[in-house]
This record gives C-alpha cells, structure tokens and sequence, in this order.
C-alpha cells in the first residue's frame, strides 16, 4: 500500500494463539481512507496480495501451504538446513519449529528469514517473524 502512494499506512497488527500454533493478521485502515480514490487504486493494485477482508479473524489458519513451503526453501537456501516444511495440513508451529533443532534467536535466522520474507508476498511479514523470535508481548 505504501508503494502505492499511501506512505503513512499503518503495519497490520499481529497476535498469535499461546504456544506460537496460529497466526492471525489484522489490518485496521485509517478513518475515512477507504472512501479515497488513491486507497482504491493502491488497494487494487495490491489485490492480489492482500488478504480477502476478515480473513484475519478466529478462524484464520495464516499463510498457506505454498506459502509456508516457499519461505521454508528460502531459508533453507540461505543456511537455516533443518527448518522444516509444513505438515500434510499446511500448519507450521513453532513446536515443529523447535523440535527440527532451528534456534530462533541464533544470529543467523533473523539475516535469513528478512531476506526471504519478500518470498511470501505479505503473508508472512517482518513483524510475525519478529514476533515468532521475541514471543508474545
């Protein structure tokens, strides 16, 4: 959206369910900016990579399948070897996460995952994998 004329437009806010098992992204847009020309053309160009309005509610599952795998081939490709893909039903926990020996907090995952979050298209953004490193606030 930003790159679309719209340069103050808010981060989507991000929560994940106790454990780190669900992501749920919501994006509040400003009073009064839906009803502007350049927030439909900057929200129609973007279309393709936004997701579909109150997708971020209770029972948004977060980025899919494809998307997962295509950030886990990333970071593999860029030194994190055992980051696992997705389960048979596109969920990836922190659990797995951990469980695959991938250390969130080494220095070498932050590098990693900024380079391959563009990989994603915005389903998983700068501040879920910050989030997924610092935990919960």
């Amino acid at each position: 959206m930003r790159d679309h004329g719209l340069t103050s437009f808010p981060d989507p806010q991000v929560t994940t369910t106790p454990g780190g098992g669900g992501v749920a992204v919501r994006q509040a847009v400003p009073a009064g900016a839906g009803l502007s020309p350049k927030f439909k053309a900057a929200q129609n160009a973007c279309k393709g990579i936004l997701p579909p309005p109150g997708s971020g509610g209770p029972g948004h599952q977060g980025p899919s399948k494809q998307v997962f795998l295509a950030f886990a081939r990333c970071l593999r490709s860029h030194g994190i070897s055992d980051f696992p893909d997705p389960n048979a039903q596109g969920q990836l926990t922190l659990e797995m996460i951990s469980a695959a020996g991938v250390d969130l907090k080494a220095p070498s995952f932050p590098r990693a995952a900024k380079a391959c979050v563009g990989v994603t298209h915005g389903q998983i953004t700068p501040a879920m994998v910050a989030q997924a490193i610092n935990g919960p606030h």
